[in-house]
């Protein structure tokens, strides 16, 4: 961005530098999240990391902490698949915070099962133990939303 662009619009710049982009049309944000539980259901927890953090770049401030703590729940599972306890850990518990607000359902899913899951990994982590991994699965909680993992 130039100093002549940041000067006509300092808002521009200040998201600008903590990362964020341009807002996504409707139709893209659900195509993307759609993708992203998808990816998140199949295990596939780096690339659902990678989409939910293109919609957090992009989503208005109410919805951020949304997308983070899915961001951070993927990055959770990843660093356990990897066997980096340490990781899981911190990650998990990140993911949590962020989710609690948006419990027991948000933007069509059941967040309270995610955070479910995840809190039962953690307490595990947390007491010493490696756990054993069956994934997690986000549901979506209506018609409306269906469920395209399966």
């Amino acid at each position: 961005m130039s100093d002549a662009q940041a000067q006509a619009d300092p808002a521009a710049t200040s998201d600008s530098r903590r990362g964020r982009t341009p807002a996504l049309s409707q139709v893209e944000v659900e195509r993307l999240f759609r993708t992203a539980v998808a990816l998140f259901n199949g295990a596939r927890y780096w690339h659902a990391h990678e989409a939910w953090e293109t919609l957090w770049r992009a989503a208005p401030d109410e919805e951020r902490d949304f997308y983070q703590g899915l961001v951070q729940v993927a990055a959770g599972l990843l660093h356990l698949q990897r066997r980096n306890m340490r990781g899981a850990r911190n990650k998990l518990a990140e993911g949590l915070e962020k989710l609690q607000p948006y419990a027991p359902a948000h933007q069509g899913v059941f967040v309270n099962e995610l955070i479910g899951e995840a809190r039962r990994l953690l307490d595990d982590l947390e007491a010493g133990y490696l756990p054993y991994l069956i994934p997690p699965v986000i549901r979506f909680a209506d018609a409306d939303h269906p469920d395209f993992s399966r």
